[in-house]
């Protein structure tokens, strides 16, 4: 008998795949590298170790995968803000 033929088979073999693609996902879910605990701050410094003043955040710089901070959360990847006329650089912390 073939599988198309037998449809007890056919929901089996399709029961055990969603079980095995739902432990997978929840698996993937457990080890989130996204968490975040915190955020720890850094003056963005030039060469010679004076701090880059700023009055917006767009004026500081920042590398093409350092973006603007947009909110005072812990951001889920590195970015840039202006406080008190410094430049900051904000570093989120995984738990």
């Amino acid at each position: 008998m073939t599988a198309r033929a037998n449809p007890a088979r056919t929901a089996a073999v399709r029961r055990d795949a969603y079980g095995a693609f739902a432990a997978i996902a929840v698996g993937l879910l457990g080890c989130n590298d996204l968490e975040v605990c915190g955020s720890t701050a850094e003056d963005i410094t030039r060469d010679n170790g004076e701090v880059y003043r700023c009055v917006t955040s767009e004026d500081c710089p920042r590398t093409s995968r350092v973006n603007v901070c947009v909110t005072d959360v812990s951001p889920i990847a590195e970015c840039v803000r202006c406080e008190d006329s410094r430049c900051v650089a904000v570093i989120p912390e995984a738990c």
